[in-house]
């Protein structure tokens, strides 16, 4: 999809300063990132990186990453995305962040012919996109 990369490695994901947290498979709580630069590139084998939600702001992406057994890295180039896509705000509580601060997603909806509404488009959830902590 327009917008979307996905890696294998995390020394793929760019060299930028992120806000959002870096949680590794061996602590209690994330590392909470303030538009700083994280060394992908130290992370060993084991402890591994379990999951992370990092946005740059400056660039406008957002780089999600998911440890099962091996990585999942999605990053999302918010000003490249396909011109009919609807993007929907949310903020939600974190959990085990040292911060008083919400999480904020924008849902992504993309129109998909649907063949259960006679080959109508239809709005349809394609991602959610890590986008900062709310002010």
């Amino acid at each position: 999809m327009k917008g979307i990369k996905t890696y294998k490695e995390l020394t793929q994901i760019p060299d930028l300063e992120f806000e959002g947290y870096v949680w590794y498979s061996d602590k209690e709580g994330p590392t909470v990132l303030r538009n700083e630069k994280f060394d992908f590139g130290a992370v060993s084998q084991n402890p591994f990186v379990q999951e992370a939600l990092l946005y740059c702001q400056e660039k406008e992406i957002s780089v999600m990453v998911r440890h099962t057994g091996r990585y999942h890295i999605s990053e999302i180039d918010m000003n490249n995305l396909p011109d009919d896509a609807k993007r929907k705000p949310k903020e939600y509580l974190p959990h085990r962040l040292n911060t008083s601060k919400k999480l904020k997603i924008e849902q992504l909806w993309l129109p998909e012919e649907d063949s259960n509404c006679e080959g109508m488009e239809v709005l349809t959830l394609k991602a959610h996109i890590f986008t900062g902590f709310s002010n």
